[in-house]
């Protein structure tokens, strides 16, 4: 009788090391420096030929608001964005989305990842003439990777050929 007392602590002290053998620990893991992709800051949304521009946005700020993390082999770089959403036409639907990517980097700029992410807004409308107008979209993006040598972050939308040469 007098083992029972022994082993019931022996067996709490085990789960005790267990969990705490599995508790993950997360790091600051210094923060990548960022920038703007020039050829791709600005996004236009059209109908299907060019000749009606719908949308225009640009990528105006970005920045680090809480640390980036280093959680195991894992790195959590979170990412505030501002776009500038400007309707070029009377738009039906306020509803819009704007693909963005966001390439890393390492010290030597060779690249490391490429991640895809879709930012989504809606259009603010003016009560006097019942117009959409320009218009901040915020937005958080959390940069997932296993690449812990990223140095650099490149932002930029993504836009096929027929609207880069438009743009250009």
């Amino acid at each position: 009788m007098k083992k029972l007392p022994f082993f019931i602590l022996f067996l709490l002290i085990q789960g005790c090391n267990y969990i705490d053998k599995n508790r993950q620990t997360s790091i600051n893991f210094n923060c990548p420096r960022l920038f703007f992709s020039s050829a791709d800051r600005i996004f236009i949304d059209s109908s299907n030929p060019l000749d009606n521009v719908l949308l225009k946005a640009e990528l105006n700020n970005f920045q680090i608001n809480t640390e980036c993390q280093q959680k195991d082999k894992i790195v959590i770089i979170p990412l505030d964005l501002l776009i500038i959403a400007k309707p070029m036409d009377d738009l039906l639907n306020p509803e819009i989305n704007m693909p963005v990517y966001i390439s890393l980097l390492d010290k030597n700029d060779n690249l490391l990842e490429t991640q895809y992410f879709m930012v989504s807004g809606k259009l603010n409308k003016n009560s006097e003439t019942n117009k959409y107008i320009e218009t901040d979209v915020s937005e958080r993006l959390n940069v997932i990777t296993q690449y812990l040598e990223t140095y650099q972050v490149i932002i930029g939308f993504m836009l096929d050929e027929r609207k880069r040469k438009f743009l250009n």
